[in-house]
């Protein structure tokens, strides 16, 4: 039997919860819109997109890598168009978002995809969709909000809530990079787990220093953004060192759930605010 080309599937597990907890984070916050079923549907059509065209471009364009490509492509375009249809404003939002996947297709093409530069690319590429699924639902329908770009939020609902929680998100997601590395590709690597350790210690203290300032207002969101970031530095502390002292790696799978929980704490700490 012929086999079937490869990339149809993506296999990096741990980005669902990055390609799906800051969108729909930013529909919470906004408020569920009838426009945020293309959005969404462009949004995570074009991941599978985005997972083969890495896959197609990393095998230096080989034929067959290619049907996963053509197929998803054809699958996002009609999705875009209707996306920009009902939300032509969200086309702004190409001026943060396309210098990122510029710099991802860079590295992917340079087979540099495990690199830190793309791993933070395309994961503030991702927390970025909390705004845009912000966006796409507190626009008032006039021609005007149709045509503008509007980040600061003067021709819909105030922003600031959905900024706070793109940050926040994106400041966790990025931990992820050294901590996962420390337990996989880096385990080896002492400076990973020094790294991941000095990178959850210090957004603890930025934590800390939110609530403290004010900037996070409302109680029980500031106990669970502390209580989230205080995990987070713990199991970047305690997993690899588990990992070292019975000498064999932490499957991906129970390293995936772990991140998951605190995908989902962080996503209540952001929504309560």
């Amino acid at each position: 039997m012929k086999r079937r080309s490869p990339g149809w599937i993506p296999d990096q597990h741990g980005a669902w919860a990055m390609i799906t907890v800051p969108a729909l984070v930013g529909v919470v916050i906004g408020g569920p819109s009838w426009r945020h079923i293309p959005l969404l549907a462009a949004w995570w059509v074009g991941y599978f997109l985005f997972h083969a065209a890495s896959l197609w471009l990393k095998s230096r364009r080989k034929a067959r890598y290619f049907p996963p490509v053509r197929a998803y492509a054809l699958a996002t375009a009609p999705l875009l168009i209707a996306t920009l249809i009902t939300a032509p404003w969200l086309i702004g939002w190409a001026l943060y978002l396309m210098p990122l996947a510029a710099i991802s297709a860079w590295c992917i093409a340079r087979r540099k995809d495990r690199s830190l530069l793309n791993d933070v690319a395309t994961i503030t590429a991702a927390c970025l969709m909390t705004m845009v699924t912000f966006d796409a639902a507190t626009r008032p329908p006039t021609l005007l909000a149709g045509l503008a770009f509007d980040p600061a939020g003067t021709l819909g609902a105030d922003p600031s809530w959905a900024w706070r929680a793109c940050a926040a998100l994106t400041v966790y997601f990025i931990g992820t990079i050294p901590h996962v590395k420390s337990l996989i590709r880096e385990r080896r690597n002492p400076r990973y787990w020094a790294g991941s350790i000095g990178y959850h210690a210090l957004a603890l203290i930025a934590a800390i220093a939110v609530v403290a300032l004010g900037h996070w207002p409302r109680p029980l969101a500031s106990v669970l953004l502390i209580l989230a970031a205080t995990l987070t530095l713990i199991r970047a502390i305690v997993m690899p060192l588990i990992q070292r002292r019975r000498g064999s790696p932490i499957r991906p799978m129970h390293i995936g759930l772990v991140e998951i929980g605190l995908s989902a704490l962080m996503a209540a700490a952001v929504l309560t605010n």
